[in-house]
């Protein structure tokens, strides 16, 4: 067993992170959100009752976030155009806590989301509380403070 490793993360999980290239994007949902299949360049995993803030937290303790442009990307809802839905706010946090820096996001309707979406090489559905959200996350480098 490994030591301080979030207990979402399984196996098949921390398998196709650590293939994740550079650059390639992960598509966090949550709730009745249309997401790629699974095929054989693209990988879904259901994380049941887990929420979105705690896979979040989870893959971000492992997954390292580009740090050019911005990273996180969330799906915009027509229904709230001038709000922000609360779980925006806490990715963001999350993000900033897992890098240790205030990581950019920025936001696209359904049609471009989706379209990103489809290219991305892992899909994560969450499935606990909250109303239906999505986001997508760009795989950096790993990043040596030492």
């Amino acid at each position: 067993m490994l030591k301080n490793l979030d207990p979402i993360l399984s196996g098949a999980l921390l398998s196709v992170l650590d293939e994740m290239e550079p650059g390639q994007w992960l598509t966090l949902t949550a709730g009745p959100i249309s997401t790629p299949r699974s095929g054989p360049d693209h990988t879904v995993i259901d994380l049941t009752g887990v929420s979105t803030e705690a896979a979040t937290a989870a893959l971000l303790s492992v997954l390292p976030l580009d740090h050019s442009g911005a990273p996180i990307v969330y799906l915009d809802s027509a229904d709230a155009a001038d709000e922000l839905p609360d779980v925006v706010f806490a990715v963001c946090g999350i993000a900033a806590d897992a890098e240790l820096r205030r990581v950019p996001m920025s936001r696209l309707d359904e049609k471009d989301f989706a379209l990103l979406a489809q290219r991305s090489a892992l899909t994560v559905r969450s499935d606990l509380g909250g109303e239906p959200a999505a986001f997508l996350l760009r795989k950096g480098e790993h990043v040596s403070y030492a």
